[in-house]
């Protein structure tokens, strides 16, 4: 990765093998590295800043672990649907439901907040409320059926199309914190992340994310072109929605575009 305009070098630069690790550390529950937790020297937020490049690799790396095990469990008998649920289950324990957590905290922040201030109070809280309840119950289960529905095209597409979703999703993410600036009143990790992320580096992320996308293209061209064009639709709406609601976005905010991603392609998919 080399250095921009944008990012001056500067002491402690993490290495491209940290800045890995650092992304699966912070995508899911897995270490891949314990001595980046016990450096004393070591700047945790720059390294989450350029580990941003990494977020599709490891969203990929997420799909082909999820769309595995439902494949596994097909192939010991278990009814397609009931394998969906169970891998998606596992998928939530490696991942520590981090984008369903940001889903529900931002659907009772925009279904609950009437202001700015009362939507930003809302996702500062832990609890779960009524709007982020219902957008689970009706949310995973689309996952799931929409993974079932996706086996009708056999497995290889199901399989494909899995793993493509779960990578969209992380670089939709990338997208989102490149061309849209956080709250700045607001200290998290978001603020470290989104609006300093320089184009090449999108453009670095995409390359790196092209290999889980290449066996679902060769599947169903139509059908990525399609599903691809409705996401980028719906993460358009999504930005103009979060900028006129709170101004910026959160860590919640970019959580839930990457959930939404996810389930739109795989409804896409799911149209065999």
């Amino acid at each position: 990765m080399n250095q921009t305009d944008e990012e001056p070098h500067r002491k402690g630069t993490p290495t491209l093998w940290e800045c890995f690790a650092t992304a699966v550390h912070f995508l899911t529950r897995i270490t891949v590295s314990r001595s980046l937790a016990t450096r004393e020297d070591f700047d945790h937020a720059w390294a989450l800043n350029r580990a941003v490049v990494f977020f599709p690799l490891v969203g990929g790396l997420i799909g082909v672990t999820t769309a595995s095990v439902m494949i596994i469990f097909m192939k010991l008998g278990i009814n397609s649907l009931l394998a969906a649920f169970l891998a998606l289950g596992l998928e939530a324990y490696i991942t520590g439901a981090f984008h369903e957590d940001a889903f529900a905290d931002t659907c009772d922040a925009l279904g609950g907040g009437w202001t700015r201030e009362r939507v930003l109070e809302i996702i500062r809280d832990s609890c779960l409320g009524t709007y982020g309840t219902i957008a689970l119950v009706i949310g995973v289960p689309i996952r799931a059926l929409a993974i079932e529905a996706a086996t009708a095209g056999g497995i290889p597409w199901a399989f494909a199309s899995i793993v493509a979703a779960a990578m969209l999703a992380r670089l939709v993410i990338v997208v989102l914190m490149a061309t849209t600036s956080p709250i700045p009143s607001r200290h998290s990790q978001a603020r470290d992340v989104s609006g300093t992320q320089p184009a090449t580096r999108v453009l670095v992320s995409m390359v790196l994310g092209l290999p889980f996308l290449i066996a679902w293209c060769v599947q169903s061209p139509w059908t990525v072109v399609v599903s691809i064009l409705v996401c980028a639709v719906m993460a358009i709406w999504y930005r103009q929605m979060i900028l006129r609601r709170i101004g910026g976005t959160t860590g919640d905010t970019l959580g839930a575009i990457g959930f939404l991603s996810q389930l739109v392609i795989l409804v896409g998919a799911s149209i065999t």
